[in-house]
């Protein structure tokens, strides 16, 4: 069973495998399930994230459309530990608010660091 406690479990626990290490993270257009082909890890996370939609009740942090009743999503940002990771944090943003990528990058740095609250985006290019 999937509930608040468990959610605010799995949080804390994510926090504390980030906490003061490097997170990598991914944003993926949501039908693009090629890219996810070559991260098993992401994938895995998606799936578990899909299928526990009507359970956790996810919901759009920009407009707070909730995906349990019938919002899609248009693109995925997903957060791991730079090194061994073994858990992804996975984020969707409804299909209207992933068109304004401006909108995304803002909310993305506003979830992110509530994982790292000093955090900030290293461009690897």
């Amino acid at each position: 069973m999937s509930n608040r406690h468990q959610r605010r479990a799995d949080l804390a626990d994510f926090k504390r495998e980030a906490h003061k290490r490097h997170l990598v993270t991914f944003l993926i257009e949501a039908s693009d399930g090629l890219s996810l082909d070559r991260y098993p890890l992401l994938s895995r996370a998606l799936a578990f994230w899909r299928g526990n939609i009507m359970q956790r009740r996810p919901f759009c942090p920009t407009c707070k459309s909730n995906y349990a009743d019938g919002a899609l999503p248009g693109a995925i940002l997903f957060a791991t530990t730079a090194v061994a990771p073994a858990n992804a944090s996975v984020t969707a943003f409804c299909v209207q608010c992933s068109r304004d990528l401006d909108v995304v990058e803002r909310e993305a740095a506003r979830v992110l660091r509530s994982i790292i609250a000093d955090g900030r985006w290293l461009d690897p290019r």
